[in-house]
């Protein structure tokens, strides 16, 4: 099985940060556009506000919900220890490319989308 992932956006050819990648990844959604994808550019590597990992500031901004977005937070606390990328960087737990796959798996089970 040769199915593409996130990650596989995750610093390619195009340069694209965690939280770029992540929309790219959804880029067949109406919601996300090339000017989407390219003013996130300021929120990879731990940019994003509050600290937030920019894969998971890049999911949340397709949410539709402050309850998504929370639940976002608490997978990410579970899978990646924490949803601060300073954090999540220092625990070790898992890789920045591992983020971005785990913001579009969640992305996966909260829209139904089948990538």
């Amino acid at each position: 099985m040769n199915k593409k992932k996130a990650s596989d956006f995750f610093h390619n050819e195009d340069n694209l940060n965690c939280a770029q990648a992540v929309l790219k990844f959804f880029e067949d959604n109406e919601i996300v556009s090339d000017e989407l994808i390219a003013q996130n550019k300021a929120f990879g590597g731990g940019r994003a506000p509050e600290g937030t990992c920019g894969a998971l500031y890049g999911a949340m901004q397709l949410l539709q919900s402050a309850e998504h977005n929370q639940k976002a937070k608490e997978f990410f606390i579970k899978y990646a220890g924490s949803f601060e990328c300073r954090a999540i960087k220092e625990a070790g737990k898992i890789s920045c490319a591992k983020c971005v796959d785990l913001a579009a798996d969640f992305l996966d089970k909260v829209s139904g989308h089948d990538s």
